[in-house]
């Protein structure tokens, strides 16, 4: 083997390896695949100094850098809950200072931080979200590029459904390697589609949403219940309403469907194609996929006066935490056990909280009253932070 390595000026390596930045050997599962992101996430932290970042610093780092790093391997294979856990740690202790050494409060929720900024989160990206749609791409790739090799493999193996637009699902319990688990989330493509008719034959007449923002089969199930082929392809019904007589009820039904039928054609020399729904362009984004399967916040807040505003990224952070109530005053640090008195260290005449330090201490409203009389405005201040914002 040497010698033959040495002939074609080769060297002689083990599996698993890796080759074109993808594992190579080992089981696509396996979570030793994840072992260089994790390390690449540690070696990029050791050349950051840690103690002189603000959090907003950090927030930045890992919104620009962190969560870019494992996308190349999310974009191809399933990311393992461990390997998720495992990352999403590494990041939490980064942004809030802790670490192996030292523990130190995550005063906000993980899945709060990993809202968008617009949504009340710091737009951090969540990682189980971002895997999803980045492997829906493939599913996109599937619908439309009819002539790829990657197409024609799947195809090969799997066959095809639904006109062609997906695989037929995997149900193997063996052998069948990723493209289950991209099959498995074809709802996330498919809901978010329409289809343009060229041809007709590959789109359904009744059961694909190509006429109206739904399927005709939902939007007249009168009809449909009458029709013996339900499945029928749209180049194959000239006459949709030929199939039988229609009872008294049912005849305004058959004029809002005729109205809805109205100006379509089948062009016979014209492809049958998809759109993407969530974007002007009609062309399938990561982004907006995600920006849609990311979950809001409950309530309103107050996104634009914290981060549309030009000051230090600290300051900024610090505002995002007053308004959820998540800093360090006392009354949160007996929240978390620890027993002691709890005592405004400025007015010393009230409980410490950031709506009392911001708002209400005596100390306090000598600047508020300042502002107000130099603006010669006469206001109530809200009960809290975020309300005095969004007002």
């Amino acid at each position: 083997m040497d010698d033959l390595a040495w002939e074609f000026g080769c060297r002689v390596a083990s599996l698993p390896t890796t080759y074109l930045g993808m594992p190579l050997g080992a089981p696509f599962k396996s979570v030793i695949v994840w072992d260089g992101v994790e390390e690449c996430f540690r070696r990029r932290l050791a050349m950051w100094k840690r103690q002189y970042l603000s959090k907003g610093g950090r927030a930045t780092l890992i919104r620009s850098t962190l969560s870019n790093l494992p996308i190349y391997l999310m974009s191809m294979l399933c990311l393992p809950s461990s390997v998720k856990r495992r990352l999403e740690k590494i990041q939490r202790d980064f942004l809030w200072g802790g670490g192996n050494l030292e523990r130190k409060p995550h005063l906000v929720r993980w899945e709060l931080v990993c809202l968008s900024k617009k949504k009340g989160g710091l737009g951090v990206k969540c990682l189980s979200i971002l895997n999803k749609t980045l492997l829906a791409k493939w599913n996109w790739h599937f619908a439309n590029e009819r002539e790829a090799l990657c197409k024609q493999v799947i195809r090969g193996k799997y066959g095809e459904d639904r006109g062609g637009w997906c695989s037929r699902e995997v149900r193997e319990a063996h052998g069948i390697g990723l493209w289950k688990g991209i099959r498995m989330d074809w709802e996330l493509v498919s809901d978010r589609m329409v289809f343009i008719v060229g041809n007709g034959r590959r789109v359904r007449f009744w059961r694909d949403r190509w006429c109206g923002d739904s399927p005709l089969c939902v939007s007249f199930p009168s009809l449909f219940a009458f029709i013996v082929d339900k499945e029928a392809w749209v180049a194959d019904i000239w006459d949709p309403l030929a199939e039988g007589a229609f009872n008294d009820w049912e005849v305004e039904e058959a004029e809002r469907f005729l109205e809805r039928l109205h100006g379509k054609r089948v062009l016979e020399d014209v492809e049958d194609m998809v759109s993407w729904t969530e974007t002007k362009s009609g062309k399938f984004s990561v982004k907006f996929l995600y920006f849609a399967l990311e979950t809001g916040c409950s309530s309103l807040f107050p996104s634009s006066y914290i981060w549309n505003v030009n000051v230090q990224p600290k300051i900024r952070f610090f505002a995002w935490e007053a308004t959820w109530g998540k800093t360090l005053t006392l009354d949160m640090v007996q929240k978390r056990g620890r027993v002691l008195a709890n005592r405004c260290f400025m007015c010393l005449e009230k409980e410490e909280t950031i709506d009392h330090l911001l708002l209400y201490c005596s100390r306090t409203r000598v600047l508020w009253d300042l502002l107000f009389t130099l603006f010669g405005v006469s206001c109530v201040l809200p009960s809290s932070v975020r309300e005095t914002l969004l007002s």
